[in-house]
């Protein structure tokens, strides 16, 4: 635990100098607009509070109070709005000090200090403590509760242990702990980002611009508020991520070290329940498992509204991870659609929990064109903070775990293949809850894709995951010139011309740049993106009968443009050949290769 706990605090660092803090970034900014030297530390201490105390609770209080899930959040940015009017319009300050000081008096009166709270309302101050005083504590303890409750933090393992955590065992220590850490470690950078702005403004005041600073401020806050209330932050959070250089992507990897794996398995099992155990049971000769975990951290539903474990209890279900550039996973959505389309009636209920690989995978726009382009009709859940991912102790794309009716995981499958025999564990689960006429099973073959061995692996192209990256770089220091080997190896890749190497990607910098990989397979995918269209030429040499894709034309040119798997290569049989992609334009995001029989 003691290694958990300072891993958090560092993933609680890292997470406050990422692109995901950017939009909250003008509201700490703001603390020191109005001179109050407390302000940012009130604030700051409002966050972490609230950020700990809403993620262990916000989802028990939605559920026992009967409130729209968006209740907090919409509660939290009336706050900041409230926030950025007392910078515009100082007039203002004094009805916010009015009403923060009503809400302590309350408070007051709520813990039993009626003669206290009197006093106030009648005298206007404590025994020690002026009413502005105590105003101006509990608005700047509000204004970080609201920040608290709206922000939206880069995700990892470690935050997504604790979402899970915080959902499947609330009352934990272990999960107290580790929230706080991870809190006070995202709430020190912020601190000294509001304390840098304070010091700033103090200078501005040196030259006379200080009584511009408050209202602009203002007029930022409130813009910010408009946004938060539409939900663009989230959206401008997501497409930041993807835009900006993640120079956190190094120190993130702090979490995925054994240790650090080990320990997060340990407490996602005592959550998960383990693996699946116990005596074979009833219609279908399962083995009866754990309690499935409920769905946590989920960001959004898609296909439908909200779900849980305990509301599908009486129905079948299959919660299948996924993620949509994953070809593995790809392959398998025809048969998972044609499941539900088949055995809905008999109750049977699909969730795709999508948990995403790539920044790109966060963005909701691009999870709902892949639903489309897919022609998913099943629920969708977006869980870009790995809370379900963590509270099944899950380690794969794709997989599969079947839940019978009353609640308990039967089955498990991981990766492709196997259809057959999962289609039947599905029918003996629906007998098993009563349903005796069940459609035909289906007789289309459920053979998995051919196995090709000494398949060329999974090649990713960013800094983070590279690996057989043979490209001479320009003596220059930080030049992105690069050039072709003379020989490429075996299962490598290279580029030629300039290229910017990001953790997740490398981006083409000018037209006529080249990518080039060796290969041994009988399809060839690349995960890519661009924000203007990038047309490029596609060559395959050193094996023939190439065909033509679904993305490249008979000419051999593509057009990449939104984020998803690109199919380059289509051979009759796996074969060792060398595919080379031109770049007519710039600003191609190349993010990996992957490979199929």
């Amino acid at each position: 635990m003691v290694v958990l706990t300072f891993v958090a605090l560092i993933a609680g660092l890292v997470t406050s100098v990422s692109p995901c803090v950017l939009p909250i970034l003008p509201i700490v900014l703001a603390t020191g607009a109005d001179g109050d030297r407390r302000r940012p530390y009130l604030v700051i201490v409002g966050l972490i509070a609230s950020f700990s105390f809403f993620t262990l609770t916000s989802v028990e209080i939605v559920r026992s109070l009967h409130l729209p899930s968006d209740a907090l959040r919409d509660i939290a940015i009336v706050i900041i709005a409230m926030f950025g009017l007392t910078l515009l319009w100082p007039a203002m300050t004094q009805r916010f000090e009015r009403l923060t000081a009503r809400l302590q008096t309350f408070g007051a009166r709520l813990a039993g200090a009626d003669r206290m709270a009197g006093s106030l309302g009648s005298s206007g101050a404590t025994d020690s403590v002026p009413r502005g005083a105590v105003a101006g504590i509990v608005g700047g303890l509000a204004t970080g509760v609201g920040l608290g409750l709206v922000w939206t933090p880069c995700a990892g393992p470690i935050l997504g242990a604790i979402t899970s955590l915080a959902v499947t065992a609330p009352g934990s220590l272990d999960t107290l702990i580790l929230v706080v850490a991870y809190s006070v470690g995202a709430g020190v950078p912020l601190l000294a980002i509001a304390l840098g702005g304070r010091a700033a403004l103090a200078r501005l005041r040196m030259r006379s611009a200080s009584p511009w600073a408050g209202r602009a401020f203002g007029i930022l806050v409130l813009a910010t508020a408009g946004l938060m209330a539409v939900g663009a932050d989230t959206a401008i959070s997501a497409d930041l991520t993807g835009a900006l250089p993640d120079w956190t992507g190094t120190l993130q990897m702090l979490e995925r070290t054994g240790e650090v794996q080990v320990a997060l398995q340990d407490i996602g099992a005592q959550s998960a329940g383990g693996t699946i155990s116990g005596p074979a049971s009833g219609l279908s000769g399962l083995p009866v498992g754990p309690v499935a975990p409920e769905f946590a951290g989920i960001d959004h539903w898609l296909n439908t509204s909200p779900l849980t474990m305990s509301g599908l209890r009486g129905k079948v279900v299959l919660v299948d991870f996924w993620t949509y550039s994953c070809i593995n996973c790809i392959r398998t959505l025809p048969y998972v659609e044609s499941w539900y389309q088949k055995y809905a009636a008999d109750g049977f209920v699909v969730v795709g929990v999508h948990t995403p690989e790539f920044a790109f995978e966060h963005d909701t726009g691009n999870v709902t064109a892949a639903i489309q382009r897919f022609g998913i009709t099943y629920p969708v859940a977006q869980d870009n903070e790995f809370g379900t991912w963590t509270a099944y102790n899950n380690e794969y794309w794709p997989a599969d775990y079947l839940i019978d009716a009353t609640g308990h995981i039967r089955s498990t499958h991981f990766g492709e293949g196997d259809y057959t025999q999962t289609e039947s564990d599905i029918r003996g689960l629906l007998a098993e809850a009563g349903q005796g006429a069940l459609p035909g099973a289906s007789t289309a073959s459920a053979a998995p894709p051919p196995f090709v061995s000494n398949e060329t692996p999974e090649t990713y192209i960013g800094t983070d995951r590279a690996q057989g990256f043979e490209s001479p770089q320009q003596a220059q220091s930080g030049s992105h010139e690069y050039t072709f080997p003379a020989q490429l190896s075996d299962d490598s890749f290279a580029v030629a011309g300039t290229f910017d190497f990001q953790p997740e990607y490398a981006t083409s910098l000018h037209a006529g740049d080249k990518l080039e990989l060796s290969f041994y397979a009988r399809d060839v995918y690349l995960v890519a993106a661009a924000d203007s269209p990038v047309t490029a030429s596609v060559t395959v040499s050193g094996v023939s009968g190439a065909q033509q894709t679904e993305d490249v034309s008979s000419d051999g040119t593509m057009t990449i443009g939104a984020a998803r798997l690109y199919h380059l290569v289509h051979l009759p049989i796996a074969a060792r050949g060398t595919v080379t992609v031109t770049f007519t334009s710039a600003g191609a995001r190349l993010y990996s290769f992957t490979f199929g029989g």
